[in-house]
């Protein structure tokens, strides 16, 4: 295997690449499983009202915005993460790790105590400033958005360790492989040119002139 001047093979800048493909996938992922799990109704219960027992729901972009909002932050960083230089890609991948954990303790959240996502939508439809919430019920959607924050976190934390070793783009990589065959022939010499002067010399002609 053929070395560049800077010591590193092709392969090895070509598993690089794949690596950071692959955290940076994951990552995009994490986050879009987070921002899915947001859109079905996490909680349901019940609020007593003048006219009885009232149901309310609330559906996961409502009872845990900041889950939305920073998943989509975490989309960001993985963009930043895929373009930027060292300096950018390292800060990027440490508000990766910073946003999944921010979305998997909101999703735990919820979990926990599904009464508080619950507490606007009571106050609506009860009009009151303290009702008293019911037959809470919990979907596992908010244990799902956790689960996508864990999977930024854990992405972003490989990306904090790994990015030093990651080329800037896929392109250096691909100039890098182009430039090796390059590498093996001298400075201001040509495949064909041994070639034309043995030629030349089976014909006779004197190659000093």
């Amino acid at each position: 295997m053929s070395a560049h001047p800077n010591g590193t093979g092709v392969p090895a800048a070509r598993r690089r690449g794949r690596e950071r493909a692959l955290v940076l996938t994951v990552a995009a992922a994490g986050a879009v499983l987070a921002l899915a799990a947001g859109a079905p109704t996490w909680v349901r219960g019940a609020v007593s009202t003048a006219a009885g027992l009232r149901e309310v729901a609330a559906a996961g972009r409502a009872a845990a915005p900041t889950a939305t909002a920073l998943a989509l932050v975490a989309l960001a960083a993985v963009v930043a993460c895929s373009l930027g230089r060292r300096a950018a890609r390292a800060l990027a991948a440490l508000v990766l790790v910073l946003a999944g954990a921010g979305v998997a303790a909101a999703g735990v959240d919820v979990w926990t105590s599904p009464e508080g996502a619950l507490a606007a939508p009571a106050r609506l439809v009860s009009g009151r400033s303290d009702p008293q919430v019911q037959q809470v019920r919990t979907r596992p959607w908010p244990l799902v958005c956790a689960a996508g924050g864990a999977v930024c976190a854990a992405a972003g934390a490989a990306a904090v360790l790994r990015g030093r070793s990651w080329s800037t783009s896929a392109r250096h990589e691909r100039d890098a492989a182009a430039a090796e065959p390059a590498s093996r022939t001298p400075a201001g010499a040509s495949p064909a040119e041994p070639a034309a002067a043995w030629d030349s010399l089976s014909r006779g002609d004197d190659p000093t002139r």
